[in-house]
């Protein structure tokens, strides 16, 4: 850098000799008040003449600078680029690389993506306990499956209540919920809002040995784009029971049906058939939507939709109001 600053300090003072040389080489002209509309002068210039037409003195000196410019300028460019030498091109090279490993060596960016990568562990647990397959049949013919979060638990009846999507209990007439290691219990479906596709079930502890966790509902309100997101289910099946699947939101309030009914969160986090009714997370294990499809086509990938966590509130309000946290 310092050989730069060098060069075009040099630079400077040479357009500035050249250009003083330059005018000092013309012949003495007498200074006037009255200035002709176009006056015509002619001097020596380097080793030509030169006439020079000029309404004013500045524009003289505009036109000797101009010719000055273009005669070294040429010439000044080929003396930087052949400093940028192989050698120059490797100190600037090592300058930079030492540079980035000494930011990225901080210890602010170090614990910024450590606690970060807590943060998704610590939803992963949430998940592991609290996310649960749900399996509807008619009669003992399997109709759907899916998933489903569990959001509160009543330690009087040791009874445990999840959301679940609509359309994966749908035509059902009993429920079985499915833990990873595949025993399962009944579960009760408590009520439905067909227009929102949201269904609330419970299911008993009694005699249960998994470790059941209660996820704490979020809010949807005031959500940004970009915010990350993590989706929690059982998608394409029991086979991936449990997945978690990272992405941001990119938009909210989408009207996917057109009937005005639903302003889903659009994200991009990996969802599946199988999916439908599981959770959505924020970074700090918040319940802020229901996963309940996804776009897919040759023209379109990775849109994921959830509805806000806020309208399932207002349907557990109806169905099973005592089951909504005060928080």
């Amino acid at each position: 850098m310092k050989k730069i600053r060098v060069l075009f300090l040099f630079l400077l003072i040479a357009i500035s000799t050249v250009a003083c040389s330059s005018v000092s080489g013309l012949e003495t002209t007498t200074v006037v008040t009255t200035v002709p509309e176009t006056t015509t002068y002619t001097g020596q210039v380097d080793e030509g003449s030169k006439i020079y037409v000029y309404d004013s003195y500045d524009d003289l000196v505009s036109q000797i600078y101009q010719d000055v410019y273009d005669e070294i300028y040429q010439s000044i460019y080929d003396s930087v680029s052949s400093m940028l030498t192989e050698q120059l091109y490797e100190e600037i090279y090592q300058q930079v690389t030492s540079n980035i490993t000494s930011i990225l060596s901080e210890e602010d960016i170090n614990v910024y993506i450590q606690d970060f990568q807590n943060q998704i562990y610590a939803v992963a647990d949430i998940v592991k306990t609290s996310v649960v397959g749900i399996s509807s049949y008619e009669g003992t013919t399997g109709l759907a499956l899916g998933s489903g979060v569990v959001y509160f638990y009543n330690q009087t009846t040791n009874t445990y209540y999840f959301i679940t999507n609509n359309h994966v209990v749908v035509g059902g007439d009993n429920f079985k919920v499915v833990f990873a290691d595949s025993s399962s219990v009944v579960a009760t479906l408590l009520g439905v809002d067909e227009n929102i596709d949201i269904a609330i079930l419970s299911f008993s502890g009694a005699g249960l040995e998994q470790n059941i966790t209660v996820s704490q509902l979020g809010s949807s309100t005031n959500l940004a784009s970009g915010t990350v997101v993590l989706a929690a289910g059982n998608p394409k099946g029991y086979d991936f029971y449990g997945s978690l699947t990272m992405g941001i939101i990119a938009g909210v309030n989408r009207d996917v049906e057109g009937d005005g009914v639903v302003g889903y969160i659009q994200h991009d986090a990996s969802i599946n058939s199988g999916n439908s009714g599981g959770p959505l997370y924020t970074l700090d294990g918040k319940v802020i939507g229901i996963n309940v499809s996804k776009y897919s086509s040759t023209d379109i990938e990775g849109m994921g939709f959830a509805i806000p966590i806020d309208l399932v509130k207002t349907v557990i309000q109806t169905i099973a109001p005592a089951t909504l946290p005060t928080n």
